[in-house]
């Protein structure tokens, strides 16, 4: 009895420091330091790997480039080369189109198999989800120069495009901007599939039910059901889409030759000519672009939100 005494003592101390423990954990976390405490980590991560890296590069990029070497003195000269030179901005103006086709291109065949795959039998939904995730196990090179070998010239497609008497000559595929957007889409697909299929996971079946009990065709259930209630899953995956295709670099550099955009020719500019403070101010304008998608789709999922309220 003696010996269980001091033990009882102990477990009853031990129970109190935990509650005491625990309630100032509860009322630290709702305070601002407490809530700081728990983002520093993150904080820290973002403003060493990206902001910090980012205001070098801004940084560098008001910087002129004299005899092969980077000024001392601050000008907005590099920015202006962009804006006035024409190849600049025919890459600029080819890396949107690139992005805007390959992210349209990837939502039209990514809505088709992401519904087939919810709605569908279970082994098609599995099947669909395998196909989209096994490319992934291969690296972006490997399967880029899957495409190199099927669309160069004596390839599988172009004599394919042949066999269909649509071509004289077997039509020249590779090192074109055609070439890109192939390789980019069937690399980005799955960013497209596998938001649209958790976002249809969502949506109840019996949705679509009443509205056909109702009088509604399949095209009239798409645009006043589905689509309505998709669009998350729909913002989520061409945003991905378009974000990782304005900075894709192998795939382009592969397919593309001399068909530049813009990761390829700040790469050629940093490793190339040696020119950081140009190659900096298109990487900057890089950056702004992809900033400036996101700002506009926040702002358009709101205006979305509010008109639909919140549905």
């Amino acid at each position: 009895m003696a010996a269980e005494q001091p033990h009882g003592r102990l477990s009853l101390l031990r129970k109190r420091l935990d509650e005491r423990l625990s309630s100032f954990i509860r009322t630290y976390k709702r305070t601002s330091m407490g809530r700081l405490t728990l983002i520093l980590p993150a904080l820290l991560v973002v403003g060493i790997l990206i902001v910090l890296p980012t205001m070098i590069l801004f940084e560098l990029s008001l910087r002129p480039f004299v005899d092969g070497s980077i000024g001392s003195y601050f000008t907005f000269g590099n920015y202006e080369r962009i804006f006035t030179s024409e190849a600049s901005r025919t890459v600029i103006f080819r890396t949107i189109r690139v992005a805007l086709i390959v992210t349209a291109l990837t939502l039209v065949m990514g809505y088709p198999l992401a519904y087939t795959a919810v709605r569908g039998k279970k082994w098609t939904g599995r099947l669909i989800v395998v196909a989209t995730l096994a490319p992934l196990a291969v690296d972006v090179v490997v399967r880029t120069f899957g495409w190199f070998l099927l669309l160069q010239e004596g390839g599988v497609v172009s004599q394919l495009l042949l066999l269909t008497g649509l071509f004289s000559s077997e039509p020249q595929l590779l090192y074109n901007e055609t070439a890109i957007i192939i390789g980019l889409t069937h690399v980005l697909l799955p960013f497209m599939v596998f938001p649209l299929i958790n976002v249809l996971h969502t949506i109840p079946y019996s949705l679509e039910e009443a509205a056909q009990n109702l009088g509604a065709n399949r095209v009239e259930v798409f645009l006043k059901v589905l689509l309505p209630l998709s669009l998350p899953g729909i913002a989520a995956g061409t945003l991905m889409v378009f974000a990782i295709t304005l900075a894709s670099y192998v795939t382009p550099s592969l397919l593309g030759g001399e068909t530049n955009v813009m990761a390829v020719t700040i790469t050629d500019t940093f490793i190339g000519t040696g020119d950081w403070p140009y190659g900096s101010a298109m990487a900057m304008l890089l950056v702004v672009i992809g900033l400036g998608v996101i700002l506009c789709y926040q702002r358009a999922l709101r205006e979305m939100d509010t008109k639909t309220g919140g549905i």
